[in-house]
C-alpha cells in the first residue's frame, strides 16, 4: 500500500466498530421494515409503488444483508475474516447494477424523461462496479484481503 494512505486504511477501534455496526443495524432494519410491509401489502391486494415485489425485494436483502454486516460489526465476529463475504460482494454489485437499470427505467416510465434524476442511478452504478471490481480482485489473484 502507498505510505500516503497507510493513514487512512488503518485498522478501526472497537468503539468505531460498535457505533458503525449500530448505525448498519438501524438502516437494515429500516430498510427490512419496509420490505416486510410492502411484501404485506401486495400479498394483500395493493398494487402500489411501495408494494412493488422487486422493491420489496431490495428491502428484505438489504435488511438481512446488512443486519449480517452490522451484527459482526457490533458483536466483533470472524475479525479474521473480511467483513463483506465474496458472495455478498458479487450479489450486492450485480443488484446495484440492476437496481440502477430499473431505476432509469422507473423514471422514463413515471416522468416521461429517461434523464430525470440521473444521479441516483450512477450511484448505484458505481457501487455495484466497485462491488464486482473487488469481488474480482478478490476471487481470481488479487493481493489477499
Amino acid at each position: 500500500m502507498l505510505p500516503e494512505f497507510s493513514k487512512v486504511f488503518k485498522p478501526a477501534g472497537r468503539f468505531a466498530e460498535v457505533y458503525g455496526g449500530l448505525m448498519v443495524l438501524g438502516a437494515s432494519g429500516l430498510l427490512g421494515y419496509f420490505g416486510v410491509h410492502g411484501t404485506l401489502m401486495y400479498f394483500h391486494g395493493s398494487r402500489t409503488a411501495p408494494a412493488d415485489p422487486f422493491a420489496c425485494a431490495i428491502g428484505l436483502a438489504a435488511g438481512i444483508g446488512g443486519g449480517y454486516v452490522g451484527l459482526r460489526l457490533v458483536f466483533g465476529w470472524r475479525e479474521d475474516r473480511a467483513l463483506l463475504p465474496n458472495i455478498f460482494l458479487l450479489v450486492g454489485g450485480v443488484t446495484a447494477l440492476v437496481g440502477a437499470v430499473w431505476f432509469v427505467f422507473l423514471n422514463a416510465s413515471l416522468r416521461g424523461s429517461i434523464g430525470a434524476d440521473l444521479t441516483i442511478s450512477y450511484l448505484f452504478g458505481l457501487v455495484g462496479v466497485a462491488a464486482l471490481l473487488l469481488w474480482w480482485r478478490r476471487t481470481h489473484g488479487g493481493a489477499p484481503d
